[in-house]
């Protein structure tokens, strides 16, 4: 069959189906063979969860431990540790409080508690304790670790007491002690009667009370009462 043949033939099949298709149309099968079903693309796997920060809990009464180095490289260069300072309770007003002891000014005073700054990898520590400071690191606060904090004292100052001088402060098993030592300077009633020894009293009412008003009447009230025992 020619070429020409063939497409009369097939151009006649055509005239005899409908231009349009039937509202009603249903393609027969039979004619077309069976079709091929249509998958959706498979979807893909959800993302894993991120693991969730557990900070390791202490049985009542057990207290991890760690020990604390504190460096200052300038201004006084001043480096010492703190043997097995608990984590949960060590606070950085303890650190604080172990640097102040070991400073003092070009006048031979206690230096402010808001001048001292404690750094925990070049950046000011954010939290309260030692256990808040690490609280992303999970390996530090299972204890028996070392941990090193630098120290950075506003406006400078000079070292009075080394850590051989201060190491019966520090508690046995317990990291800083409560007991201060004696600045290098005036002692006695000399130090009573400097403003700064007031100024002093005052500010650590403040911490322990925290109310600016009160910790001031106190200071009045212990003044006043040092003042009528002379």
């Amino acid at each position: 069959m020619s070429e020409v043949s063939f497409v009369k033939t097939f151009l006649s099949a055509l005239d005899s189906r409908p231009i349009k298709l039937r509202a009603d149309y249903v393609l027969d099968e039979e004619q077309v063979g069976p079709r091929v079903p249509y998958l959706l693309p498979r979807l893909q796997a959800p993302h894993p969860e991120m693991p969730k920060k557990v900070t390791p809990t202490l049985a009542p009464g057990s207290s991890r431990s760690i020990t604390v180095h504190l460096k200052s490289a300038r201004n006084p260069v001043l480096e010492f540790s703190l043997p097995n300072a608990p984590i949960s309770t060590t606070s950085v007003q303890d650190l604080k409080d172990a640097v102040r002891d070991r400073v003092a000014d070009a006048q031979d005073n206690k230096i402010s508690l808001d001048k001292i700054k404690i750094l925990y990898k070049r950046k000011p520590v954010t939290g309260k304790t030692i256990a808040e400071v690490l609280a992303d690191e999970p390996g530090m606060l299972a204890g028996g670790k070392e941990v090193e904090f630098g120290v950075m004292i506003m406006g400078g100052a000079k070292v009075v007491v080394d850590d051989d001088a201060v190491g019966g402060q520090e508690k046995e098993e317990g990291g800083v002690s409560s007991t201060p030592k004696p600045a290098v300077g005036p002692s006695g009633e000399e130090v009573l009667q400097t403003e700064a020894f007031w100024d002093d009293l005052q500010g650590f009412l403040e911490q322990r009370v925290k109310d600016t008003e009160e910790a001031r009447k106190l200071r009045e009230l212990f003044n006043g009462a040092w003042v009528a025992r002379r």
